[in-house]
C-alpha cells in the first residue's frame, strides 16, 4: 500500500529497507514484519516514510495503550490507538515532513473508523509538542518527572486528537 501526501509517501515495509549493517536479530524482526503485510484492505499498524523523491527518512506506527497510557496488546485490554513517529534522517528534520506524515497517517486511521487517536512524548521534545498541538492534539495527561536526561527531569505527556481542530488545520493547510 502507498499513500502519497504533499511531499511524502507512506508505504509498506520492503525487504530493501534492511540495510547490510543491521544486526541479525534486527533483520529477523524486520523479516517478520514483512511477513505480516497483507492485502490493501487490511489496516496497517505502521508505514515507512519516504520523500516524493524516494529517500527513506523514517517510519510511523500505531500501537495500543490502556487507559493509564501503558502499552498493551488488544488481548491485554489495549484500547487507545496511539501514534508514534521517527524521522531518523536528521537532514530531513524541521522541514515539515514529519507533520505531513503524521497528518497522512491520521487521515488513514480516521478513514478506517479509528476516531480516538492519541500520541505521546516527553516535555523536552519541543518539536514533537509543537507539531502535535499545531495539527490538533491536546494534552490529556501529564505525569511529572518520569524521564531523566543529563540530570534534568522531564514530564511524560499524552495527547488526544481534537478532530475539530484537526479538520481546521487541514482546511487552513489547503487554503
Amino acid at each position: 500500500m502507498v499513500i502519497a501526501y504533499k511531499e511524502i509517501v507512506l508505504r509498506d515495509y520492503q525487504q530493501e529497507d534492511i540495510r547490510a549493517f543491521d544486526q541479525e536479530a534486527f533483520v529477523q524482526k524486520k523479516m517478520k514484519k514483512l511477513s505480516l503485510i497483507q492485502d490493501d484492505q487490511t489496516f496497517r499498524w505502521g508505514f515507512e516514510i519516504d520523500t516524493k523523491q524516494g529517500v527513506h527518512i523514517g517510519s510511523l506506527n500505531c500501537y495500543l495503550n490502556d487507559k493509564e497510557y501503558d502499552w498493551k496488546s488488544k488481548a491485554d485490554g489495549g484500547c487507545l490507538h496511539t501514534l508514534g513517529i521517527d524521522i531518523s534522517e536528521s537532514a530531513y528534520w524541521y522541514k515539515g515532513l514529519g507533520t505531513q506524515a503524521f497528518v497522512a497517517f491520521i487521515k488513514y486511521c480516521l478513514s478506517h473508523g479509528i476516531h480516538d487517536l492519541y500520541t505521546e512524548t516527553w516535555s523536552g521534545n519541543g518539536p514533537m509538542i509543537r507539531m502535535a498541538e499545531k495539527i490538533g492534539f491536546e494534552v490529556c495527561q501529564r505525569t511529572a518527572n518520569v524521564i531523566t536526561l543529563n540530570g534534568q527531569c522531564y514530564d511524560s505527556l499524552a495527547f488526544k486528537l481534537n478532530k475539530d481542530k484537526f479538520y481546521d488545520y487541514l482546511n487552513k493547510a489547503q487554503g
